[in-house]
Protein backbone atom coordinates (compact mmCIF):
# COMPACT_ATOMS: atom_id res chain seq x y z
CA UNK A 1 0.00 0.00 0.00
CA UNK A 2 1.10 3.77 -0.64
CA UNK A 3 2.02 5.54 2.37
CA UNK A 4 1.72 9.13 2.31
CA UNK A 5 4.27 11.31 3.36
CA UNK A 6 1.76 14.55 2.45
CA UNK A 7 -1.49 15.03 1.41
CA UNK A 8 -1.93 14.75 -2.90
CA UNK A 9 -4.72 15.84 -5.34
CA UNK A 10 -2.64 15.44 -8.43
CA UNK A 11 -4.54 12.89 -10.52
CA UNK A 12 -8.12 12.73 -10.42
CA UNK A 13 -10.59 10.54 -12.38
CA UNK A 14 -14.47 11.71 -13.42
CA UNK A 15 -16.46 8.85 -14.04
CA UNK A 16 -19.09 10.01 -16.36
CA UNK A 17 -22.43 8.69 -18.08
CA UNK A 18 -23.27 12.46 -19.53
CA UNK A 19 -26.24 12.87 -17.01
CA UNK A 20 -27.37 16.44 -15.51
CA UNK A 21 -25.30 14.54 -12.29
CA UNK A 22 -22.45 13.49 -13.96
CA UNK A 23 -21.98 17.56 -15.32
CA UNK A 24 -22.14 18.48 -11.87
CA UNK A 25 -19.45 15.74 -10.81
CA UNK A 26 -17.18 17.24 -13.94
CA UNK A 27 -17.78 20.61 -12.15
CA UNK A 28 -15.90 20.30 -9.15
CA UNK A 29 -13.40 18.14 -10.58
CA UNK A 30 -12.66 21.19 -12.21
CA UNK A 31 -12.40 23.34 -9.64
CA UNK A 32 -10.37 20.82 -7.81
CA UNK A 33 -7.61 20.30 -10.61
CA UNK A 34 -7.39 24.03 -10.83
CA UNK A 35 -7.02 24.28 -6.96
CA UNK A 36 -4.72 21.54 -6.66
CA UNK A 37 -3.14 21.58 -9.83
CA UNK A 38 -4.48 18.17 -10.54
CA UNK A 39 -4.49 16.21 -13.50
CA UNK A 40 -7.83 14.96 -14.89
CA UNK A 41 -8.86 11.73 -16.45
CA UNK A 42 -12.83 11.77 -17.79
CA UNK A 43 -13.93 7.81 -18.34
CA UNK A 44 -17.06 7.00 -19.82
CA UNK A 45 -18.13 3.15 -19.60
CA UNK A 46 -19.91 1.60 -22.18
CA UNK A 47 -21.96 -1.47 -20.06
CA UNK A 48 -24.02 -3.34 -22.91
CA UNK A 49 -25.21 -5.84 -20.83
CA UNK A 50 -26.45 -3.03 -17.95
CA UNK A 51 -27.74 -1.14 -20.75
CA UNK A 52 -30.33 -3.75 -22.32
CA UNK A 53 -31.43 -4.87 -18.74
CA UNK A 54 -31.87 -1.08 -18.04
CA UNK A 55 -33.88 -0.38 -20.76
CA UNK A 56 -34.91 -3.80 -21.77
CA UNK A 57 -34.47 -2.96 -25.55
CA UNK A 58 -31.41 -3.76 -27.89
CA UNK A 59 -29.42 -1.00 -27.46
CA UNK A 60 -27.48 0.85 -30.57
CA UNK A 61 -24.44 -0.63 -32.71
CA UNK A 62 -21.06 -0.44 -30.14
CA UNK A 63 -19.61 1.19 -32.98
CA UNK A 64 -21.61 4.29 -32.92
CA UNK A 65 -21.93 4.43 -28.90
CA UNK A 66 -18.57 4.18 -28.75
CA UNK A 67 -18.23 7.20 -31.96
CA UNK A 68 -20.63 9.55 -29.69
CA UNK A 69 -18.98 8.52 -26.54
CA UNK A 70 -15.76 10.16 -27.61
CA UNK A 71 -17.43 13.23 -29.52
CA UNK A 72 -18.48 13.82 -26.23
CA UNK A 73 -15.50 13.26 -24.03
CA UNK A 74 -13.67 15.51 -26.62
CA UNK A 75 -16.33 18.03 -25.57
CA UNK A 76 -15.66 17.70 -22.02
CA UNK A 77 -11.91 17.46 -22.57
CA UNK A 78 -11.51 21.25 -24.91
CA UNK A 79 -13.96 22.83 -21.73
CA UNK A 80 -10.92 21.30 -19.29
CA UNK A 81 -8.10 22.27 -21.33
CA UNK A 82 -9.63 25.74 -22.02
CA UNK A 83 -9.47 26.41 -18.35
CA UNK A 84 -5.55 25.42 -18.36
CA UNK A 85 -6.61 21.52 -16.46
CA UNK A 86 -4.16 19.22 -18.06
CA UNK A 87 -7.31 16.47 -19.18
CA UNK A 88 -7.31 13.19 -21.26
CA UNK A 89 -9.95 10.90 -21.45
CA UNK A 90 -10.96 7.30 -22.07
CA UNK A 91 -13.88 4.99 -23.03
CA UNK A 92 -14.00 1.62 -21.63
CA UNK A 93 -15.92 -0.93 -22.78
CA UNK A 94 -16.89 -3.60 -19.67
CA UNK A 95 -18.36 -3.48 -16.99
CA UNK A 96 -18.44 -0.50 -15.22
CA UNK A 97 -16.99 -1.36 -11.63
CA UNK A 98 -13.90 -3.46 -13.00
CA UNK A 99 -13.29 -0.51 -15.82
CA UNK A 100 -13.07 2.50 -13.66
CA UNK A 101 -11.58 0.41 -10.97
CA UNK A 102 -8.75 -0.92 -12.91
CA UNK A 103 -8.20 2.82 -14.47
CA UNK A 104 -8.21 4.13 -10.76
CA UNK A 105 -5.09 1.65 -9.88
CA UNK A 106 -3.61 2.10 -13.42
CA UNK A 107 -3.31 5.89 -12.94
CA UNK A 108 -2.53 5.70 -8.93
CA UNK A 109 -5.46 8.32 -8.93
CA UNK A 110 -6.07 10.27 -5.29
CA UNK A 111 -9.48 11.01 -5.90
CA UNK A 112 -12.67 9.68 -8.07
CA UNK A 113 -15.67 12.09 -8.56
CA UNK A 114 -19.13 10.70 -9.43
CA UNK A 115 -22.25 12.00 -9.56
CA UNK A 116 -25.11 10.38 -6.75
CA UNK A 117 -27.63 9.54 -10.05
CA UNK A 118 -26.99 8.93 -13.60
CA UNK A 119 -29.24 7.90 -16.81
CA UNK A 120 -30.01 4.74 -15.42
CA UNK A 121 -31.32 6.09 -12.13
CA UNK A 122 -34.90 5.20 -10.85
CA UNK A 123 -36.97 6.58 -8.26
CA UNK A 124 -36.65 4.98 -4.94
CA UNK A 125 -32.81 3.51 -6.01
CA UNK A 126 -31.41 5.93 -3.57
CA UNK A 127 -28.01 7.28 -5.10
CA UNK A 128 -28.58 5.31 -8.10
CA UNK A 129 -26.73 1.63 -8.32
CA UNK A 130 -24.05 2.65 -10.21
CA UNK A 131 -22.57 5.43 -7.86
CA UNK A 132 -23.94 2.99 -4.93
CA UNK A 133 -21.74 0.35 -6.86
CA UNK A 134 -18.55 2.16 -7.16
CA UNK A 135 -18.74 3.19 -3.18
CA UNK A 136 -18.84 0.52 -2.66
CA UNK A 137 -15.66 -1.11 -4.48
CA UNK A 138 -13.09 1.54 -5.83
CA UNK A 139 -9.46 1.84 -3.80
CA UNK A 140 -9.18 5.19 -3.35
CA UNK A 141 -11.57 8.43 -2.05
CA UNK A 142 -14.36 9.12 -3.56
CA UNK A 143 -16.21 12.41 -3.66
CA UNK A 144 -19.85 12.02 -4.35
CA UNK A 145 -21.67 14.93 -6.00
CA UNK A 146 -25.94 15.27 -5.80
CA UNK A 147 -27.96 16.67 -8.21
CA UNK A 148 -29.01 19.71 -5.72
CA UNK A 149 -25.41 20.84 -4.29
CA UNK A 150 -24.10 24.29 -4.66
CA UNK A 151 -21.74 24.70 -7.37
CA UNK A 152 -20.10 27.23 -6.10
CA UNK A 153 -18.08 25.35 -3.01
CA UNK A 154 -14.97 25.33 -4.15
CA UNK A 155 -14.64 28.63 -5.77
CA UNK A 156 -12.74 31.23 -3.65
CA UNK A 157 -15.95 33.12 -2.93
CA UNK A 158 -15.82 32.96 0.94
CA UNK A 159 -14.24 30.92 3.70
CA UNK A 160 -14.49 27.35 3.23
CA UNK A 161 -15.88 24.81 5.76
CA UNK A 162 -15.89 21.58 5.73
CA UNK A 163 -17.72 19.51 8.20
CA UNK A 164 -16.56 15.82 9.82
CA UNK A 165 -18.74 13.48 11.72
CA UNK A 166 -16.56 11.29 14.20
CA UNK A 167 -17.55 8.21 16.66
CA UNK A 168 -13.69 8.64 17.68
CA UNK A 169 -12.99 5.23 16.23
CA UNK A 170 -9.26 4.67 14.40
CA UNK A 171 -11.44 4.35 11.04
CA UNK A 172 -12.54 8.09 11.57
CA UNK A 173 -8.81 9.18 13.48
CA UNK A 174 -7.51 8.09 10.16
CA UNK A 175 -9.74 9.83 7.96
CA UNK A 176 -9.28 12.94 10.13
CA UNK A 177 -5.49 13.53 8.98
CA UNK A 178 -7.07 13.30 5.34
CA UNK A 179 -9.58 15.97 6.57
CA UNK A 180 -7.33 18.10 8.25
CA UNK A 181 -4.89 18.11 5.45
CA UNK A 182 -7.67 19.15 3.05
CA UNK A 183 -8.90 22.10 5.23
CA UNK A 184 -5.37 23.06 5.62
CA UNK A 185 -4.52 23.36 2.05
CA UNK A 186 -7.92 25.27 1.05
CA UNK A 187 -7.09 27.62 4.28
CA UNK A 188 -10.53 26.81 5.83
CA UNK A 189 -12.54 25.55 8.89
CA UNK A 190 -12.88 22.34 9.96
CA UNK A 191 -16.31 21.50 12.02
CA UNK A 192 -15.98 18.29 13.49
CA UNK A 193 -19.47 17.12 15.01
CA UNK A 194 -20.07 13.83 17.60
CA UNK A 195 -23.93 12.39 17.08
CA UNK A 196 -25.04 10.73 20.50
CA UNK A 197 -28.06 8.81 20.97
CA UNK A 198 -31.07 11.21 22.42
CA UNK A 199 -31.13 9.69 25.56
CA UNK A 200 -28.15 9.52 25.90
CA UNK A 201 -26.94 10.90 29.85
CA UNK A 202 -23.15 11.02 28.98
CA UNK A 203 -21.76 14.30 30.51
CA UNK A 204 -20.54 17.10 28.35
CA UNK A 205 -17.35 17.24 30.38
CA UNK A 206 -16.82 13.36 29.00
CA UNK A 207 -17.61 14.77 25.32
CA UNK A 208 -15.04 17.50 25.71
CA UNK A 209 -12.52 14.72 26.99
CA UNK A 210 -12.86 12.44 24.28
CA UNK A 211 -12.69 15.12 21.25
CA UNK A 212 -9.21 16.57 22.93
CA UNK A 213 -8.00 12.90 22.88
CA UNK A 214 -9.36 12.51 19.26
CA UNK A 215 -7.39 15.88 18.23
CA UNK A 216 -4.54 15.54 19.69
CA UNK A 217 -1.69 14.41 16.90
CA UNK A 218 -3.56 17.37 14.53
CA UNK A 219 -1.26 19.98 14.70
CA UNK A 220 -2.33 22.61 12.52
CA UNK A 221 -5.12 24.77 13.57
CA UNK A 222 -8.15 23.99 10.70
CA UNK A 223 -10.32 22.81 13.79
CA UNK A 224 -12.52 25.66 14.58
CA UNK A 225 -15.86 24.13 16.37
CA UNK A 226 -16.32 20.83 17.98
CA UNK A 227 -20.29 20.20 18.38
CA UNK A 228 -22.27 17.23 20.05
CA UNK A 229 -26.15 16.85 18.91
CA UNK A 230 -28.41 13.95 19.34
CA UNK A 231 -30.53 12.72 16.94
CA UNK A 232 -30.78 10.30 14.02
CA UNK A 233 -27.34 9.90 12.42
CA UNK A 234 -27.72 11.01 8.75
CA UNK A 235 -30.38 13.41 9.36
CA UNK A 236 -28.52 15.32 11.89
CA UNK A 237 -25.46 15.41 9.58
CA UNK A 238 -27.27 16.83 7.33
CA UNK A 239 -28.84 19.72 9.70
CA UNK A 240 -25.38 20.47 10.58
CA UNK A 241 -24.26 20.88 7.33
CA UNK A 242 -27.10 23.40 6.32
CA UNK A 243 -26.86 25.39 9.49
CA UNK A 244 -22.98 25.90 8.83
CA UNK A 245 -23.17 25.93 5.46
CA UNK A 246 -20.91 23.47 4.97
CA UNK A 247 -19.23 23.46 1.84
CA UNK A 248 -18.13 19.71 1.82
CA UNK A 249 -18.85 16.34 4.33
CA UNK A 250 -15.91 13.87 4.76
CA UNK A 251 -16.48 10.43 6.51
CA UNK A 252 -14.75 8.01 7.43
CA UNK A 253 -16.09 4.19 6.36
CA UNK A 254 -15.01 0.96 7.60
CA UNK A 255 -14.83 -1.12 4.24
CA UNK A 256 -15.76 -0.69 0.71
CA UNK A 257 -17.79 -3.90 0.85
CA UNK A 258 -20.01 -3.02 3.01
CA UNK A 259 -19.82 1.13 3.08
CA UNK A 260 -20.32 1.53 7.05
CA UNK A 261 -19.86 4.42 7.87
CA UNK A 262 -17.06 4.70 11.33
CA UNK A 263 -20.28 6.03 13.51
CA UNK A 264 -21.41 2.37 13.44
CA UNK A 265 -24.49 2.97 10.78
CA UNK A 266 -25.60 2.51 7.27
CA UNK A 267 -26.23 5.68 6.86
CA UNK A 268 -23.68 7.28 4.25
CA UNK A 269 -25.85 6.71 0.98
CA UNK A 270 -28.64 8.92 3.10
CA UNK A 271 -26.43 11.34 4.22
CA UNK A 272 -24.73 11.73 0.20
CA UNK A 273 -28.60 11.61 -1.29
CA UNK A 274 -29.69 14.38 1.21
CA UNK A 275 -26.54 17.06 1.43
CA UNK A 276 -26.56 20.00 -0.41
CA UNK A 277 -23.10 19.78 -0.85
CA UNK A 278 -20.54 17.36 -2.00
CA UNK A 279 -19.29 14.26 0.24
CA UNK A 280 -15.92 12.86 0.40
CA UNK A 281 -15.76 8.58 1.94
CA UNK A 282 -12.88 7.44 3.00
CA UNK A 283 -12.04 3.28 3.48
CA UNK A 284 -10.08 2.40 6.27
CA UNK A 285 -9.54 -0.33 3.15
CA UNK A 286 -7.86 2.05 0.97
CA UNK A 287 -5.56 4.88 0.80
CA UNK A 288 -7.57 6.42 3.85
CA UNK A 289 -5.66 3.57 6.18
CA UNK A 290 -2.43 4.82 5.25
CA UNK A 291 -3.05 8.73 6.25
CA UNK A 292 -1.35 8.15 9.87
CA UNK A 293 1.67 9.29 7.85
CA UNK A 294 -0.23 12.34 6.86
CA UNK A 295 0.27 13.76 10.05
CA UNK A 296 4.09 13.51 10.47
CA UNK A 297 4.27 15.43 6.89
CA UNK A 298 1.48 18.31 8.67
CA UNK A 299 3.60 18.39 11.12
CA UNK A 300 6.78 19.41 9.21
CA UNK A 301 5.29 21.13 7.09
Amino acid sequence: MHEYREFTMKRIVVATDFSDASYGAVNYARQLARCFAARVLVVHVIDMARTLQLDGMPTEPLPSRVDSAEDELQRIGSSLSFDGIPCSTAVRVGTIREMVSELIDERHADLLVIGTSGKGFRDGEGLGSVAEMLLRSVSCPVLTVGKSVRLDAYEATHERVILFPTDFSEVSRAALAYTACLARHLAGRLVLLHIVRADSRVPASVHERQFQEFTREITYPVISECLVRAGNTADTIVKVSAEKRTDFIVMGVHGRHDAEIALGEKFAFDVIRLARCPVFTLSAGDKAHALDHVLAGTARA
